[in-house]
């Protein structure tokens, strides 16, 4: 086979390639689909789609998935912008066809929104007798999301967790008391009606209440009222952080002594008489207090 011929054939198998091409997109028919299948070698196939459910290994489940794809294109009618080929030969009956492809929807009626195509593809091809069989198709899209130097979608991603980061700080903001950064009465509806204190694992509510609050308001003024709640917030986040809560009485007492203070809050559920009758003598004393002290 010399130089002339080998040239002869690779443009033999370009030119089969766009017939492919044109088949598959611009005239989709049961005559085209039929041409498409007899250009592929029925015992030796596989073929890769921009569909991440399009890897086909036999020519049946290509033939299954063709029918589909005309199906779905029955309504739409293409137009090639742009198309590329370059032939390689890779062996005394093989080479391959690389190139792109731009197709476009060409509607019968304006439509803001048009379905594209811009995508590159690898043929490669099997010399029997005095044709092309086609052994081998990947067609590809690029990724939008990745820039032109970079070799994977590195910007996109940090741009993607950073917006992620900031919704939910925004979230988590949404939350929180302005003045306490304790939450608000939403949030606290929200956890409620979410299942915060159903069947299941226990929980406690705290109903607090300063007293001779009015009073620090009517002789200081509200802004040392607001430093009051403000402090009275901070000793509230650091009594009950979510890590010094305990199910049992054994694990309470199995804690290390806490350097900064000590302070305990021991709940009995009434699941025995003696436990009853101790919650009933704590209550008898009247509910905890707390001095705030500013400084």
């Amino acid at each position: 086979m010399g130089r002339a011929m080998d040239q002869v054939l690779l443009q033999e198998a370009v030119e089969l390639a766009r017939k492919l091409w044109h088949a598959y997109i611009i005239e989709p028919s049961d005559e085209s689909v039929q041409f498409i299948v007899d250009t592929m070698d029925p015992q030796n196939l596989s073929l890769i789609g921009t569909g991440k459910h399009e890897l086909y290994v036999n020519l049946e489940a290509f033939f299954a998935g063709l029918e589909r794809d005309q199906e779905e294109a029955q309504d739409i009618t293409f137009e090639i912008l742009d198309e590329y080929y370059e032939p390689r030969a890779i062996g005394e009956d093989t080479c391959i066809v690389f190139g792109t492809l731009w197709a476009r929807e060409r509607p019968d009626r304006p439509k803001p929104l048009l379905v594209e195509m811009d995508t590159r593809f690898t043929l490669v091809f099997r010399r029997e007798g005095d044709r092309w069989l086609l052994v081998h198709l990947h067609h590809s899209t690029p990724n939008v999301d990745q820039r032109r130097e970079e070799y994977y979608p590195k910007t996109a991603t940090e741009q993607a967790n950073a917006a992620l980061e900031y919704s939910k700080a925004m979230e988590r903001r949404a939350e929180l008391d302005s003045m306490t950064e304790l939450l608000n009465h939403a949030a606290f509806e929200k956890y409620v009606a979410g299942g915060a204190c159903r069947g299941g694992e226990g929980s406690a509510f705290f109903m607090i209440d300063l007293d001779n609050f009015k009073t620090v308001n009517d002789t200081l003024g509200h802004p040392e009222g607001d430093r009051v709640i403000q402090e009275f917030a901070d000793v509230l986040l650091r009594v009950f952080p979510r890590d010094a809560l305990v199910d049992t009485m054994h694990e309470a007492l199995a804690r290390p002594e806490l350097d900064d203070f000590e302070y305990g809050c021991f709940m009995s559920g009434p699941s025995k008489t003696a436990d009853i009758e101790q919650a009933l003598v704590f209550g008898a004393h009247g509910p905890m207090s707390i001095t705030v002290v500013l400084r």
